[in-house]
């Protein structure tokens, strides 16, 4: 598996800091990639948000998000969140890392 930034300087939508894909290179899911994770500003000085994909319904008390990335593990997805917790660290992580590299001149 391969994870591809795309930055976006100048895109646009001022707080949105990068697209993330995950491509997959191996196995059943070789040659497809999952879109839909980012990375946005965060509030004042504080560390980039990444979001996930999710898709919004709504309910009693008003619009909510349904994530489409979960923990396999049923048992883990009912109050134990240190999965999603890592995978966003990671992307967060990386994201900062590359964001802090001199463009390449091409």
């Amino acid at each position: 598996m391969r994870i591809h930034y795309t930055l976006s300087n100048n895109s646009g939508i001022a707080d949105k800091m990068a697209d993330v894909e995950i491509h997959f290179e191996e196995g059943f899911l070789a040659g497809l990639k999952l879109v839909g994770v980012s990375v946005w500003r965060g509030k004042k000085d504080s560390q980039p948000v990444v979001v996930a994909p999710s898709r919004s319904y709504a309910s009693a008390n008003g619009v909510r998000y349904y994530e489409l990335l979960k923990p396999s593990d049923e048992t883990a997805e009912k109050g134990n969140r240190q999965e999603m917790h890592r995978f966003k660290e990671y992307i967060r992580n990386e994201y900062l890392r590359i964001a802090a590299l001199p463009e390449m001149v091409g």
